[in-house]
C-alpha cells in the first residue's frame, strides 16, 4: 500500500508552502528583491488549487486500489465505498508527503528555470501564470489530472516511468487545452509573440519529467509510513464496522 500512496502524488510546478500574510498593523519592511525564477514557483502556487489537486488524485487511487487488489475488490463489493474511505483516511499522510518532497527537490526545479530563461523571460512567464489565462489554462490542467499512467506504474513496475509521468501530464494539457476556444488561442499566440520566453515552456516541461519521475518515486519515511499504516487500519475498522452496523439497525 506504501508504493500506491508514494505512486499517487501529483507532481505539478506548485509548491505545497504557505504564503506570509502582513497584519495591518505591522511596519511596512523595505522592498526584497524577488529571485525572478522562484517566482515562478511561487507563482504556481498561487494559481494552483491545491485540495482540489488532491481531491482529482484521491478519487483515482480509490478507483485504481479497487481495481488492482483483488482481494479489496471483493471487500469492496461487500463494503461498498470502502476504497474512498481508505483513501481519505490516508490523504494526510499524501499530503504532507508531498509537501516534503516538493520542498526537498524545488531547488532542482527552480534551477531548470534559470538554464532554460533569462530574468526577462522569468518575470513574463510569472506574470502569465498569475494572469487570468495562465490561471485558467493550470485550473484546466488540475481538472484533467488523473495520474491514471503513473499509479498503473508504479504497481506493474513498482516504480514510476518518465514516461508514465510524462503521458499523464500531456493528457492533462490536453484536456486543458480542449476548454480553449479559437479566441482563447489566437490570444495566446499574440501575448507568446510578446514575450517569447512563453514559448520555452514545453522544453521546461520535458527538462522537469525526469525529475518529476524522480520524485515520485521518493521513499515514505518511517515515520510517514508508519502513520499511512495506522490510517489504513483505522479506516478500515471503521468504515467495516459502520456498515455492519447498518443492516443490524434495521
Amino acid at each position: 500500500m506504501s508504493r500506491i500512496a508514494v505512486a499517487a502524488v501529483l507532481l505539478s510546478l506548485a509548491p505545497l508552502m504557505a504564503v506570509p500574510v502582513q497584519a495591518a498593523d505591522a511596519p511596512v519592511a523595505a522592498p526584497v528583491a524577488v529571485d525572478p525564477f522562484e517566482d515562478i514557483y511561487a507563482a504556481i502556487q498561487e494559481s494552483a488549487d491545491m485540495e482540489r489537486q488532491l481531491d482529482q488524485l484521491s478519487t483515482t487511487i480509490a478507483q485504481q486500489i479497487a481495481s488492482a487488489d483483488t482481494s479489496l475488490a471483493i471487500a469492496e463489493a461487500r463494503y461498498p465505498g470502502l476504497s474512498q474511505a481508505l483513501v481519505t483516511g490516508f490523504r494526510p499522510v499524501l499530503s504532507g508527503y508531498s509537501a516534503r518532497v516538493r520542498e526537498a527537490f524545488r531547488p532542482r526545479m527552480v534551477a531548470v528555470f534559470r538554464a532554460q530563461l533569462n530574468a526577462g523571460e522569468a518575470h513574463d512567464v510569472a506574470a502569465f501564470y498569475r494572469s487570468p489565462m495562465g490561471k485558467r489554462l493550470l485550473g484546466g490542467v488540475i481538472e484533467s489530472f488523473d495520474a491514471k499512467a503513473t499509479i498503473t506504474s508504479a504497481l506493474r513496475d513498482k516504480e514510476v516511468s518518465a514516461d508514465a509521468v510524462r503521458a499523464d501530464t500531456d493528457a492533462a494539457v490536453r484536456g486543458a487545452l480542449a476548454q480553449f476556444t479559437q479566441d482563447d488561442f489566437a490570444a495566446l499566440g499574440a501575448l507568446a509573440q510578446r514575450q517569447p520566453g512563453l514559448l520555452k515552456l514545453g522544453a521546461i516541461g520535458e527538462a522537469l519529467g525526469p525529475i518529476r519521475a524522480e520524485m515520485e518515486n521518493q521513499p515514505l519515511t518511517e515515520a510517514e509510513q508508519q502513520a499511512l499504516s495506522d490510517a489504513i487500519v483505522t479506516s478500515l475498522d471503521k468504515h467495516i464496522a459502520a456498515a455492519t452496523r447498518k443492516p443490524a439497525e434495521k
